[in-house]
């Protein structure tokens, strides 16, 4: 069993602290700055990771309300029976 826990981790580049691989991406590093390289490697493999995840054990697929509700035993209306009367 592989047991994988939960990290938080937060990095940035000192000299481009904007630079953010999800949305910038490899085209946004500025003269080759090696840090950013590894910011976006690390993120590249952690999304290559969570695809192996997720392919070695799916999600279970949503489960739909496939039972009806017998509304029969319910009480009815008050306010149809003071009618009724």
């Amino acid at each position: 069993m592989l047991k994988i826990g939960i990290v938080k981790w937060r990095g940035k580049c000192s000299k481009h602290p904007g630079f953010d691989p999800y949305s910038d991406g490899r085209g946004a590093i500025r003269g080759g700055c090696t840090r950013c390289e590894s910011l976006l490697e690390i993120y590249e493999l952690h999304t290559k990771m969570l695809s192996l995840m997720r392919q070695f054990n799916p999600p279970d697929p949503k489960k739909t309300a496939a039972k009806k509700h017998d509304d029969s035993h319910l009480q009815e209306s008050l306010f149809d029976e003071l009618e009724n009367e």
